[in-house]
């Protein structure tokens, strides 16, 4: 399988609408994802997996830290590393703009994305109380501060 890391382009928003429809109960629109290219303070990155678009994760940069706002990998594509791949390029994508830290919340219940998260050097920091709806659900509100690698 041959693996690409890229920026997000409108031509692939159709593909990224899908995997985010099929991924989550209340996903992003179509408006969203378009906002993010446009935005100088966001940067979107896509995998492709044999040149199909697999997913796609991003952050925006509040002038203090990288608030990783979306991840998301195809159903059929998961547990192959692609998150990995995907998720360390943005990281690094991030501090060579000058990011210093990053958080992000995921559902209690992901343990997978919670591994793979820790994995990377985040750690739990606290709990959003019923963040989540569709099911209601908390949050593990996660960091990677500044002193830690990528």
């Amino acid at each position: 399988m041959r693996i690409e890391v890229r920026d997000l382009r409108k031509e692939d928003l159709d593909a990224v609408c899908a995997i985010e429809e099929s991924s989550f109960s209340m996903p992003w629109k179509r408006e969203d994802f378009q906002s993010l290219i446009e935005d100088n303070s966001s940067i979107y990155l896509v995998i492709l997996a044999d040149d199909k678009v697999v997913g796609a994760a991003g952050y925006t940069f509040n002038g203090f830290d990288g608030y990783i706002n979306n991840v998301v990998i195809d159903i059929d594509h998961r547990g192959q590393g692609l998150g990995r791949v995907l998720m360390k390029e943005l990281l690094t994508v991030g501090r060579k703009n000058g990011v210093p830290e990053f958080t992000l919340e995921v559902r209690a219940s992901n343990v997978p994305a919670i591994k793979l998260y820790e994995s990377l050097g985040f750690k739990s920091e606290g709990r959003r109380k019923n963040f989540y709806e569709r099911p209601v659900e908390d949050a593990e509100v996660m960091w990677l501060r500044e002193t830690e690698p990528v």
